[in-house]
């Protein structure tokens, strides 16, 4: 019998893992593939976090000053996580996939796992803790559907590599959430002809006043705002704001700015028929929502800078051409359509987002979009708790930097049970 079985080998699970370990509780993490499976099979090859090293520590991590500012990239983050877990002497099994969860009559849990193509194992645990992610299955709209009938190459963002990769023509780039607008920035800057579909997303300047944003943010409450203190609960759901961890600081991304490289912009895509493609006309809303948002998050800098008194030690804002706001942005109008085989589209690349799966949990613990049932890091069942998730106790909670406060609820509660 384990105290704890944790799922996922992520950053989330190992988090945990660490601080179970440090308490001398006895369990086991079981990962369907390699540590940060995630990161190595659904990310392309450029991709680099958009925090900067100071907010990507883990639980026991010391602080690494030469590494600070620095955006790590893929290779480098994964390394990352194989140090930390093998440095921790964390108990993980690799290449199990978790299948089933069950509650037994005496509160404790049968937690069944695929290892490999035959073989199976079984294992009874006081508690479990859900780590793994919500970032593990790709979303594809419906509206994807209907691209095979064609000739361009269809795929998702978690089978995008890199440029080479594509066959020779132009690009649809569907969705301008991070991924959509790295992606494209990339393709255009790589020569291939970008059509880049929009919707509405925030975004915030790299850099302001000679800090990284979120130094600032970090100095308000910004990060530890709870969901139901937002004006509207919806803006939880949102996706992050865009912004890039590429460069020596990173940059500033705009939709303005990517048509200067020369991407095509569209609003959002809303119907396919054959090989011609339909948007609503709806690309200055999104322009405007992301400049207005991006002067929203430098005015609240500037009220903190105001407040503390920093002026006279904080530069002036520096030029940032990714930032300066469209001048008219309701006059600005998408296409109405694109003729894929007109316009030598050879790929068409779904910026849609993932999700998580949860199917291996009893249905009674989901809601109806299949998410488990939770309030804070707890759930219905006793003894089963979550990580991992955005909002799970504040806006950190769905990034790196807030996986130390988090796993150290789980893990406070995990003591609790047991002790009970």
């Amino acid at each position: 019998m384990e105290d704890a079985v944790v799922i996922g080998a992520g950053q989330a699970g190992l988090g945990v893992s660490r601080l179970l370990a440090q308490r001398g509780v006895q369990h086991v993490v079981l990962e369907r593939g390699r540590v940060g499976e995630t990161w190595r099979t659904q990310r392309w090859d450029s991709f680099t976090l958009n925090t900067p090293g100071w907010l990507d520590r883990l639980p026991g991590d010391d602080p690494d000053p030469d590494h600070a500012d620095a955006f790590p990239g893929l290779r480098a983050w994964i390394a990352r996580l194989d140090a930390y877990a093998a440095d921790g002497g964390l108990p993980i099994r690799t290449g199990h996939d978790v299948t089933r969860v069950e509650r037994a009559s005496d509160g404790t849990f049968l937690v069944r796992a695929r290892i490999g193509h035959a073989a199976n194992e079984a294992l009874n645990a006081r508690t479990v803790v859900v780590a793994s992610g919500i970032q593990r299955v790709s979303r594809m709209p419906r509206i994807a559907r209907s691209l095979p009938l064609v000739g361009a190459l269809s795929i998702h963002t978690a089978h995008y590599v890199n440029p080479a990769q594509l066959p020779p023509g132009g690009v649809l780039v569907v969705g301008s959430a991070q991924s959509g607008v790295q992606i494209a920035e990339e393709l255009v800057r790589a020569g291939r002809t970008v059509h880049l579909s929009a919707s509405r997303v925030s975004r915030v300047r790299r850099r302001y006043r000679g800090r990284d944003i979120l130094e600032w943010l970090a100095m308000t409450d910004f990060f530890h705002q709870r969901a139901h203190d937002l004006p509207d609960p919806a803006m939880a759901r949102a996706a992050q704001p865009i912004t890039s961890g590429l460069g020596r600081h990173g940059h500033t991304v705009s939709l303005q700015w990517l048509e200067g490289l020369g991407v095509r912009l569209y609003g959002r895509l809303s119907a396919v028929t054959g090989a011609r493609l339909s948007f609503d006309d709806d690309l200055g809303a999104s322009i405007r929502y992301g400049d207005e948002s991006s002067a929203a998050v430098s005015a609240q800098v500037e009220s903190l800078i105001a407040t503390r008194g920093l002026g006279s030690s904080a530069p002036p804002p520096e030029p940032d051409a990714a930032d300066e706001p469209h001048p008219d942005p309701a006059s600005v109008h998408s296409p109405p359509s694109l003729d894929l085989d007109a316009e030598a589209v050879g790929a068409v690349i779904w910026c849609t987002g993932f999700g998580g799966r949860f199917d291996y949990l009893q249905p009674d613990l989901l809601d109806e979009r299949g998410i488990p049932r939770y309030d804070g890091i707890a759930t219905a069942a006793p003894g089963l708790y979550v990580i991992g998730f955005p909002w799970l106790t504040s806006r950190k909670s769905g990034l790196i930097c807030g996986i130390e406060d988090d796993a150290r609820l789980v893990v406070d509660a995990i003591a609790r049970h047991l002790a009970a």
